[in-house]
């Protein structure tokens, strides 16, 4: 199974950790393949329910049961999710899971999500953000679905988001196996994580990989960027 390292999300959990401190400026560093950085505002990761975009409210309004919230972040969605659910807030990084705590999330879990072993199984897994693009690339996509198969019970979903890419602006490799793939690393001020990938999966492809995984998938809401919803279902 593909795996991305721990080592990669130390700048990430140590940029939460500053704006949990106090410092409001904090942000992380996305380094590109061609030199490219792109700089994204640490606040995004502590928004209330009013800020969330739209494709957020309705991914957490189709959320059932029991919750795993993968990839958690600050733990923004963990905290609107358990007013009402009984939620499990899941991330790799152990910096950011103690700000997912302090931030008031009940039940943190600091772990990865291809290794984890939970004692119950989950009826929804959530994968926000496009969070699912930790998956990396295609086999490692199958890896997860596979994955959350063992973690969920008969009736149970995920809901993930993710984006068509030919539908935007970004440059793409269509020389590659899939132009959905990046390299990216992080960094934090001084420090750098190791590079990792990350996927961007379109929607008939994703039906494609999901059906040979054993799990339909039903698009929930779009965008004219190229950014969906889906909810998938154990067939």
């Amino acid at each position: 199974m593909t795996s991305t390292k721990v080592d990669s999300w130390i700048p990430h959990g140590l940029a939460l950790k500053a704006y949990w401190k106090g410092d409001k400026n904090a942000a992380i560093n996305i380094h590109l393949e061609d030199g490219t950085i792109t700089t994204m505002p640490i606040e995004i990761y502590f928004r209330t329910q009013k800020e969330l975009p739209e494709i957020e409210k309705i991914a957490l309004t189709l959320c059932q049961g029991s919750i795993l919230d993968v990839g958690a972040g600050a733990g923004a969605h963990s905290l609107i999710l358990q007013k009402k659910h009984n939620v499990t807030a899941l991330d790799i990084s152990a910096d950011g899971a103690e700000v997912i705590k302090a931030n008031g999330v009940t039940t943190v879990v600091c772990n990865d999500f291809l290794t984890y072993q939970p004692s119950k199984k989950f009826d929804t897994l959530l994968f926000l953000m496009n969070g699912i693009g930790v998956s990396g690339n295609l086999i490692g996509l199958e890896d997860y679905l596979q994955k959350a198969h063992t973690l969920t019970p008969e009736n149970g979903q995920i809901i993930l988001d993710s984006s068509d890419l030919r539908n935007g602006e970004t440059e793409l490799d269509f020389s590659q196996e899939y132009f959905g793939v990046f390299k990216y690393y992080l960094s934090f001020e001084s420090t750098t994580g190791e590079p990792y990938q990350w996927l961007y999966i379109d929607q008939e492809l994703l039906e494609e990989i999901a059906l040979r995984c054993k799990w339909k998938t039903e698009v929930i809401y779009e965008q004219e960027d190229g950014s969906y919803l889906a909810r998938l279902t154990k067939r």
